[in-house]
């Protein structure tokens, strides 16, 4: 960045040639010369050897075309230090100072005078490379896909709608014969509805440990404490969520619903029954003191899945009605699970452009 100076001669090449041993890059603007106004114009940053040369610089240019700073033998008088920031004067650097000191004040003075589209384009930048290690981090959280428990074979997808997502999945297995899944979709999206994706986390690591043998045939008392969990924290954050529980020995799915929407899809390989949605009411968890969580249960027969979309899914699909949206999910949950891929691509989203809302997929397929 350019540092015009101006001054008498012999201040001005004094503080250029100081300036240069200091590496920036000084020039100077002589008054009357016929470079002068070409030279303000340059600069991103003008000093000025005295208070008199920064009331001549705004007398004779109106407004300086870059910020001023005022290099002074000694502190000015009152009326001179208040006539000086009346101009305009970003900073006093006052006289003698050491090259260490003086350099550290130029390059502070410089990052002021940098143009705000710039300092916001860096703040920006810095912003993205913490959301992207954020991003990082959320990846690490969520569980192996696929992954395989005991002739299950379990699948998730999730696209964020920026760097960071609301969208959650875990699934895990807790005592001999279950395991639990859920898939999570925080209100809001981007990096504070990503910070209650680790609380999830969290609440996952603790179910593994501090289970209750009748959760798993009540999964809404899950739903219940993370309820109380979240109101505690006072987050301002809800979170739509199904949870569900396979008993490995019946195959038998207890689930409960807390607000997720689209409901999840029960697809079935034989022909004894359609592939459907499967109904549950709930209330979303974080939002109210009193909640009850009914069971839903269904059975997975060999070659069953159940296939569970976030909303976000429900954005960028290209039909016109919410009625023909959910016919299309049943129908790629019915000719493509447990094909994760197969079934983002049957609902129109397999091109990987983020949608408005963060969007996702699981998949808990019992094996054929």
């Amino acid at each position: 960045m350019a540092i015009a100076v101006m001054g008498d001669d012999e201040s001005a090449s004094s503080l250029i040639l100081r300036l240069s041993s200091l590496g920036f890059d000084a020039i100077y603007a002589r008054r009357g010369s016929r470079a002068f106004a070409k030279v303000l114009e340059a600069a991103d940053l003008i000093l000025c050897a005295s208070p008199s040369e920064v009331a001549d610089t705004v007398q004779g240019t109106g407004r300086p075309p870059a910020p001023v700073v005022l290099v002074n033998s000694g502190l000015p008088d009152a009326q001179a230090l208040l006539s000086a920031m009346r101009h305009g004067v970003i900073d006093v650097v006052t006289t003698p100072i050491g090259d260490g000191e003086f350099g550290e004040r130029i390059e502070t003075d410089l990052a002021r005078a940098r143009p705000t589209d710039l300092r916001i384009a860096g703040q920006l930048d810095n912003l993205e490379r913490d959301q992207r290690a954020g991003r990082y981090i959320q990846l690490r959280m969520l569980p192996p896909s696929p992954m395989a428990i005991e002739g299950y074979r379990l699948a998730h997808r999730v696209e964020p709608s920026m760097i960071l997502s609301g969208d959650f999945v875990d699934y895990f297995r807790i005592a001999d014969r279950h395991f639990v899944f859920y898939i999570a979709d925080v209100s809001g999206h981007g990096a504070s509805s990503a910070f209650v994706t680790v609380i999830l986390k969290n609440f996952s690591r603790r179910i593994r440990r501090e289970y209750h043998p009748r959760m798993f045939t009540k999964p809404g008392e899950i739903l219940g404490v993370l309820n109380r969990e979240l109101l505690d924290q006072a987050l301002g954050k809800h979170v739509a969520m199904l949870i569900g529980v396979v008993d490995l020995d019946t195959d038998t799915v207890r689930f409960a619903n807390a607000g997720h929407f689209p409901h999840v899809i029960h697809a079935v390989q034989a022909e004894r029954l359609e592939t459907r949605f499967v109904e549950k009411p709930g209330k979303p968890v974080g939002l109210f003191d009193d909640v009850d969580y009914e069971v839903g249960t269904t059975v997975l027969a060999p070659g069953d899945s159940l296939v569970a979309f976030s909303d976000g899914v429900l954005d960028v699909m290209k039909e016109g009605d919410l009625a023909t949206k959910e016919q299309r999910l049943i129908d790629a949950a019915a000719s493509h699970s447990p094909d994760i891929e197969a079934l983002w691509r049957g609902v129109g989203i397999a091109n990987g452009s983020p949608g408005p809302d963060d969007m996702t997929c699981l998949v808990i397929a019992r094996e054929a």
